[in-house]
């Protein structure tokens, strides 16, 4: 990842980087969402477009949890945030619980012969309770996106490269 190679970044940079974290995860698991309920109440090999998608979603999902926790542990620890600091200080507990809760329902999808709906359900909210891991993410990324025009330029360059990170996966 380019962005961490930097010696450092700046809080604005660090909350580039958390939008766009924020953006790619929820992204994904969106994505996963709609691929499971097209193939709700098909047998396994029914709709291998679908199961090649949510395959893809749900394991993109994993690398950009990676990848955020490679940018955290970079800048982390050398990093004062001015508001919402547990960004931060609670980013490892909060990647953990959100890796194992993507792998329990991972690894249901794979054992599963088929996408019942009972299945799809539990995953579906498995992938919404990341949504409530990293609120204090998203409120920081909603609160920077109200600033539109007015983000400072160092803000949108390292949302940029992180994306660009993301996206050379």
């Amino acid at each position: 990842m380019r962005i961490i190679r930097f010696p450092s970044i700046s809080e604005a940079q660090f909350l580039g980087c958390v939008a766009a974290f924020v953006d790619s995860l929820f992204g994904e698991l969106h994505t996963a969402a709609i691929a499971l309920r097209r193939l709700e109440g098909k047998e396994k090999g029914d709709a291998f477009a679908f199961e090649m998608d949510l395959d893809q979603r749900r394991y993109g999902a994993l690398i950009v949890l990676d990848r955020w926790s490679s940018v955290v542990g970079t800048f982390g620890p050398h990093i004062q945030l001015s508001q919402r600091p547990g960004i931060v200080e609670d980013a490892q507990n909060r990647i953990s619980a959100a890796e194992e809760t993507l792998r329990r329902a991972n690894n249901l999808i794979d054992a599963a012969p088929a996408y019942t709906p009972e299945l799809v359900e539990v995953c579906v909210t498995a992938f919404q309770a990341l949504k409530t891991i990293f609120t204090e993410e998203r409120a920081a990324a909603e609160q920077w996106s109200l600033l539109g025009p007015m983000q400072p330029e160092e803000y949108r360059e390292a949302r940029r490269i992180f994306l660009e990170d993301l996206a050379a996966r």
